[in-house]
């Protein structure tokens, strides 16, 4: 099974964004929040101005702020606008809809995110429950269990020594002033999976202090990387999400500590899981099949199933009775069906993923 957490970051993000040490991600994300500001106003003492061909936000005090084009967007969101459309008018137009919709909005308070560098920019739109994570927070930590554990920043692991040595300095650490992403992985391989192929251990940790998303924490294990972070021969342990409202602090210490747990614990969690997913899940070909096809996984049709079975090699992949074997079917046959589409080969991944979740 192919991850493209990793790979959509290294894609995407401009270089501003990279980094190749967690030491310096850290230092970026903590000089975000110390420039940062948070106020807890009522909707109702909020008025949006246009300030020549942008429109700014203004609360009691009149000074005006900036807003970022995802804080645009959370304003739009807020008060039930569509933002594309209202990006689209002129600077006065858009600012009476969206004081129109603060009028309408009612009671409750908003929950404001500034940066103070010069000019007064919003960076975040939110409501009272949002209870916010800074990124530094969640990079301090990453920094706890790289101290204590065998960790370093993935990166593409051909020609990966027994030093830790990667063959690039490309790392799979990504911040900005809207969220981070930190992919870690254990410098050796001490696992193998049940075709004899040795793996390593990694860990993705993401979150966003402006709300754009919840932090999230995947555990799991993998063949190898390539030098675009795309992660392959990858079977995920665990993900925790934790959406950032009520107490997500306490939460995220708890998940801190189940990570903890999940690093110390050596691989008997793993050979556990090997052995769950190698039994035999019937004798045979229709009787595999038959099996499968009734837990009614989305996009594992009958005929996918059946290719997916032929196209298992014994000698790499397992028995086609197991579902580890038939998972690495699955994703042979996405790789190699021809007149799929992109996002039909991504289902069969997502697919073969969760094969091996199910108990037969």
């Amino acid at each position: 099974m192919q991850l493209f957490h990793a790979n959509r970051q290294w894609s995407t993000r401009p270089q501003d964004e990279r980094f190749s040490t967690l030491d310096s991600m850290h230092e970026a994300c903590k000089a975000y929040a110390e420039r940062a500001g948070e106020k807890m106003v009522p909707w109702s003492t909020l008025r949006v101005e246009a300030s020549g061909d942008e429109v700014v936000l203004t609360g009691r005090g009149g000074v005006p702020a900036v807003p970022t084009h995802y804080a645009f967007g959370q304003l739009a969101q807020r008060i039930g606008a569509p933002a594309n459309y209202l990006r689209a008018l002129p600077a006065t137009l858009a600012a009476q809809n969206l004081n129109h919709g603060l009028k309408e909005k009612g009671e409750g308070e908003a929950n404001l995110l500034f940066h103070n560098n010069a000019t007064l920019v919003l960076r975040a739109v939110t409501s009272e429950k949002y209870a916010r994570i800074w990124n530094y927070e969640v990079t301090a930590r990453l920094l706890d269990l790289t101290s204590r554990h065998n960790l370093v920043p993935a990166r593409a692991t051909a020609g990966f020594g027994l030093q830790g040595e990667a063959a690039n300095d490309d790392a799979a650490l990504y911040a900005s002033d809207h969220d981070m992403f930190a992919f870690l992985m254990d410098r050796n391989r001490s696992v193998r999976d049940p075709g004899g192929a040795a793996m390593f251990r990694g860990i993705i940790v993401a979150n966003s202090e402006v709300g754009d998303c919840a932090l999230k924490v995947m555990g799991f294990w993998f063949r190898d990387i390539c030098s675009n972070h795309i992660i392959w021969g990858a079977e995920e342990i665990a993900e925790v999400r934790l959406s950032h409202i009520g107490q997500v602090r306490d939460r995220w210490i708890t998940a801190t500590a189940r990570i903890r747990r999940y690093l110390d614990s050596g691989t008997s969690f793993e050979s556990a899981a090997f052995q769950e997913v190698t039994r035999t899940i019937a004798d045979t070909k229709d009787g595999v099949l038959d099996a499968i096809f009734q837990k009614r996984i989305p996009g594992l049709t009958r005929k996918a199933l059946e290719a997916s079975y032929d196209a298992v090699v014994s000698d790499e992949d397992g028995s086609p009775r197991t579902a580890w074997g038939m998972a690495q079917g699955i994703t042979r046959y996405a790789q190699s069906a021809t007149g799929q589409y992109a996002d039909e080969r991504t289902d069969l991944d997502r697919a073969a993923g969760k094969l091996l979740s199910v108990k037969f």
